[in-house]
């Protein structure tokens, strides 16, 4: 990829310690952001995608990055553009190539 300005990055949840009466324990659960890779995210205003229950579902942003990020559907991430957040939502499509090692994302 030539132009990578953004940094892609996942939000990982730590969920919090039980007790012995499966009792969650104050301050230890957490929410943190982990570095995926450079990407480059675009806004998405004509790609729709159709369920196999007919729904229609239109993404809000397209982002491309240099390698395999190893993200699924479901994911929650978001693009940062130096210290502002460019976009941010959960991941609907994943698409790896095999030769060219770069993949597609549509959150």
């Amino acid at each position: 990829m030539y132009y990578p300005p953004h940094i892609l990055q996942l939000k990982v949840i730590t969920p919090p310690d039980r007790d012995e009466y499966n009792r969650p324990v104050s301050g230890t659960g957490s929410e943190s952001w982990k570095e995926v890779c450079r990407c480059r995210c675009d806004d998405n205003t004509t790609k729709q995608f159709t369920s196999d229950n007919g729904e229609v579902y239109r993404p809000d942003y397209h982002v491309v990055c240099g390698q395999d990020t190893g993200l699924k559907a479901g994911d929650y991430v978001r693009c940062m553009d130096d210290d502002e957040v460019r976009g941010e939502g959960e991941v609907y499509m994943v698409k790896n190539t095999n030769y060219l090692g770069y993949s597609e994302l549509w959150m």
